[in-house]
């Protein structure tokens, strides 16, 4: 007998199993779930809900399979057989009876018919302990079905030592999360307009930064919103609110200015006067940058780079024939140089460069080239980028706001909201700053700081059809590499959008924790149960989700197991509200 502690026996059985097929998401295939039709006694409904786990047996010894109620419909024994060839008369009368006996508490004919998923589970019991196996064995036909208690959430789907992020949904039980290990793993939200993305993005930052200690958080703002959201994280923590836009002149200014141009929450619209007065000591603390961004958002040359432009130049058929052997040359004197000098794709192009441009020229002499050839306008090109190279500029770019991400000092900034309200512009800016960060990482390696980049509208960025012209393309291409080669790195993502349709594939492959709220396409519900492998009925269920409430899938990173947990997310609001109205 399992511990009534955790479990809950029932009088409920499994009556039927139902297998459905459907095409694949991208039509290539099939793919099937299961469906569990359980028969309940009628008063169990107090102890049901959409989401609610529970266990049936199996035929293997002391192993139960864990199920995910779908929905529940009432029957009752008059209804069975009550279809139109019935006369209406008598049919109005046994509907009128069915209606009274069950409003009369007799349930003596009545029941529940409930529907279950199954999350890809078994549970075994071990008598003094249980635990989870993925996988699937056929359960018993008409086994008893014993529910889940508060207790068991508490202990089992709950992360020990955890940390807080709202509350299972009906069962008033804490959901605890492992928020060091989603990071890692990287985390998506996913859901429509108005479901609370920005306001789960929010609480999901403030409760990183404040458990994690080594941990750096870089949000990419395309909608002017974070600076309020996080505005107590940027007054009391070292932080920075950076802008493409022109800085205040002053403290007025800075005030009138930052009112008018970010969202406020309607939650927050009472404290106004207090949101000016934040960012009027954002102002005064010196936390505000003025974020320069070079043309093509590059402001960087590295020897990945060098040798694309000389492959480039080799292969355009406008180039002479007889350059093409000393730019083959070229690529060879720079393997060697690299080589030599320990060097890879990602570091960048010095002032070190000229002996290999030295030798180049001299071969170039000797072969008699003219001096207006297109060989020697790229030497000198490459000279005079070296030389500029090491000019140490006093405006606050990509460079200088990369070095301070990675900066190990207990006194640099660990917040930093990067505001960009022109989306090519802010796109130039991802692309940039992460490169330049995986770059800086690469070449000196550590695991500390963490870094976690933050990308709400995520379809901006990283979207299945990229172009060139816009710079999706590059956006999308660093988004793609941080969060495929980011993790050994210590650097992490989260993405937040309304529609995974529109992103691009690879990028959705690399992410292991999916927070999912209201997705009205059922393109996107099927794309994500392909991909954690649970049935399209339980994705829709998210349909039925108020603002706020959140189904979380995890895949070996959030929760002990990969358990789908319906839950209502703590509002970061409130967080900013008790906040303002203590200063």
């Amino acid at each position: 007998m399992l511990s009534q502690e955790l479990f809950k026996l029932t009088d409920a059985r499994l009556r039927e199993i139902r297998v459905v097929t459907r095409p694949t998401a991208d039509g290539r295939g099939t793919v099937s779930f299961r469906t569990f039709l359980i028969e309940a006694p009628f008063d169990l409904s107090r102890d049901l809900n959409a989401g609610k786990l529970m266990l049936v047996e199996t035929t293997r010894p002391n192993s139960y399979l864990v199920l995910e109620v779908i929905d529940y419909v009432p029957m009752h024994f008059g209804l069975v057989s009550l279809d139109g060839s019935i006369p209406r008369e008598l049919r109005k009368t046994v509907l009128e009876n069915v209606s009274k006996a069950i409003k009369e508490g007799d349930t003596s004919e009545s029941w529940l018919e409930v529907y279950a998923s199954h999350v890809g589970y078994v549970m075994v019991d071990k008598g003094d302990d249980v635990t989870f196996v993925k996988g699937y064995v056929p359960p018993v036909p008409a086994s008893q079905v014993y529910l889940f208690t508060p207790q068991a959430y508490s202990k089992l789907v709950s992360s020990p030592n955890g940390v807080r992020i709202g509350e299972v949904i009906n069962e008033g039980v804490e959901l605890r999360v492992n928020l060091a290990k989603a990071v890692k793993y990287h985390i998506g939200i996913f859901a429509y307009t108005g479901s609370g993305k920005s306001n789960l993005t929010a609480s999901l930052i403030r409760k990183a930064l404040s458990s994690i200690p080594d941990l750096k958080v870089v949000v990419i703002d395309v909608s002017m919103e974070y600076a309020v959201l996080l505005l107590d994280q940027l007054l009391e923590l070292n932080s920075r609110l950076v802008t493409t836009e022109k800085l205040p002149q002053n403290e007025a200014d800075a005030g009138r200015r930052l009112m008018r141009t970010h969202v406020i929450p309607e939650e927050l619209s009472d404290l106004r006067d207090r949101i000016r007065e934040g960012f009027v000591r954002l102002y005064r603390d010196g936390k505000l940058r003025k974020l320069y961004v070079p043309p093509q958002g590059v402001s960087y040359l590295t020897y990945g780079d060098l040798i694309s432009m000389v492959r480039q130049m080799i292969e355009d058929k406008y180039t002479a024939t007889s350059q093409k052997p000393l730019l083959q040359l070229m690529i060879k004197r720079l393997d060697d140089f690299m080589r030599d000098k320990k060097l890879d794709r990602d570091d960048l192009v010095d002032e070190a460069i000229k002996e290999v441009l030295d030798e180049v020229e001299a071969k170039a002499r000797e072969a008699g080239l003219r001096e207006t050839a297109t060989l020697f306008s790229f030497i000198s090109s490459i000279r005079t980028y070296a030389a500029e190279a090491s000019t140490i500029r006093d405006d606050y770019d990509i460079d200088a706001l990369a070095v301070e991400i990675l900066d190990t000092d207990e006194s640099s900034p660990r917040l930093f909201v990067v505001e960009v309200p022109n989306l090519e512009e802010a796109r130039l800016v991802t692309a940039s700053l992460i490169n330049n960060v995986f770059m800086r990482r690469k070449r000196l390696y550590s695991s500390k700081p963490q870094v976690l980049f933050v990308l709400d509208e995520a379809q901006e960025f990283i979207p299945f059809d990229a172009k060139q012209k816009d710079y999706t393309e590059m956006s999308s291409s660093a988004v793609e590499r941080l969060l495929r080669h980011g993790r050994k790195y210590y650097l992490h993502g989260l993405i937040s959008t309304q529609r995974l349709a529109y992103l691009n594939t690879n990028v959705l492959q690399q992410i292991h924790t999916y927070f999912l709220s209201t997705l009205p396409r059922p393109y996107d519900r099927q794309l994500i149960a392909e991909t954690f492998g649970v049935s399209d009925s339980l994705l829709d269920r998210t349909l039925d989700l108020e603002s706020g409430q959140w189904l979380l899938l995890s895949f070996k990173a959030a929760l002990p197991e990969d358990i789908p947990i319906f839950f209502k997310a703590d509002n970061n609001s409130d967080a900013v509200s008790e906040y303002l109205k203590k200063v």
